[in-house]
């Protein structure tokens, strides 16, 4: 199954990139701050970045693979997120992990095997190595 995944490729295209995460490792929206709302490329980062569900860091690039996981599988990795890091209840972390997860596969099966992502905001967009841009693939809620 296509699925959003952290990828150290395409970084230092914006002077406000960083990567934290393991490579490889599943993505998801990362909770966001006021701090930077009006500032994309601010101190912060989280309205620019994905985190990673095993080291809990963030990248401001992922990608898109194939991978061995079944959607219910991410939704128990997205539970055990919410759960673990954020302290949420069962029944909470349920409700919305099994949103998100729709929402990431969504916007994994809308690109190509291989190709660099960025958030920009609400806004995943199509990384260009050679031109910062892109066209957006999703709109986040």
């Amino acid at each position: 199954m296509k699925m959003l995944v952290a990828t150290k490729q395409g970084q230092g295209q914006r002077e406000s990139d960083f990567c934290w995460t393991n490579d490889g490792e599943l993505v998801n929206f990362a909770f966001e701050c006021d701090t930077d709302r009006r500032n994309l490329d601010g101190t912060c980062g989280c309205r620019r970045s994905m985190n990673g569900l095993d080291s809990g860091k963030a990248t401001t690039t992922f990608t898109v693979v194939e991978v061995d996981v079944t959607e219910a599988q991410l939704v128990a990795k997205l539970i055990n997120h919410y759960t673990t890091r954020l302290h949420l209840t069962e029944k909470e972390a349920a409700k919305v992990a099994k949103k998100e997860a729709k929402d990431l596969l969504k916007i994994a099966a809308s690109a190509e095997l291989g190709e660099i992502l960025e958030k920009r905001g609400s806004r995943i967009c199509k990384r260009k190595l050679q031109k910062v841009g892109g066209n957006i693939l999703a709109i986040v809620r």
